[in-house]
């Protein structure tokens, strides 16, 4: 099953600057694929596009079968909440909450039964139940990283992005935070990274290369 199918897709923003040149790709159920290139190749438009945070000038973009461009933003925030999550390189941790407040208010949002629950699961599994009264500014930048990764999880999503994830951290906890996607990944979960990382390849199962908003490579 395609998760993500794209179709000469072009982004053109309103300063002129074109970001993305007629891209195809498709993405099946269960890849982990790895979008590479050089800062301002288009990587980040591309994963934008792709979960609805916006839309091309041309083309077509499906996501879980559905043409995202023409869906509304109730249908749009829908699919959101409950197939897609991202994971950035700044981790926009509410900065005033604990550790469990900043999950199980996802939780809460989502409609999730018994938010608390699933909050302190998932903070088991990532190995920071320990860290679970703690706020963001008493946690190290791998720690931070993975309660943005469990946030994103609250949602069980089919589909996570993640954008440069690993750009704030050292290459120790970069690799930790990969290992622990590669194990989110055998367990169904779709994934779209985009990094600059050279030193990250070997976790892909796929991978393109960006260059000037143009696939070059992929393989």
């Amino acid at each position: 099953m395609k998760v993500v199918e794209l179709k000469n897709v072009k982004k053109i923003y309103p300063d002129g600057t074109i970001a993305l040149k007629g891209v195809s790709l498709s993405v099946e159920e269960g890849e982990f694929l790895g979008v590479m290139g050089p800062s301002g190749s288009g990587k980040s438009t591309l994963l934008h596009l792709i979960g609805g945070l916006d839309k091309p000038s041309e083309g077509i973009v499906k996501v879980f079968g559905k043409e995202i461009n023409h869906l509304d933003e109730d249908e749009l925030a829908e699919m959101r909440k409950r197939k897609i999550a991202y994971v950035f390189q700044f981790y926009y941790l509410l900065e005033d909450f604990s550790v469990l407040e900043n999950l199980t208010l996802i939780g809460e949002l989502a409609g999730i039964k018994n938010p608390k629950k699933k909050a302190l699961e998932l903070l088991d599994f990532l190995r920071l139940s320990h860290r679970i009264n703690h706020k963001p500014y008493q946690l190290s930048g791998g720690e931070q990283q993975r309660v943005a990764i469990g946030r994103a999880l609250m949602v069980e999503p089919k589909l996570i992005l993640a954008d440069e994830p690993t750009g704030n951290l050292d290459s120790k906890e970069g690799f930790r935070i990969f290992e622990l996607f590669k194990e989110l990944n055998e367990k169904g979960i779709t994934f779209v990274v985009a990094t600059h990382n050279d030193s990250l390849k070997p976790f892909f199962g796929r991978i393109i290369n960006l260059r000037d908003g143009e696939i070059v490579t992929q393989r």
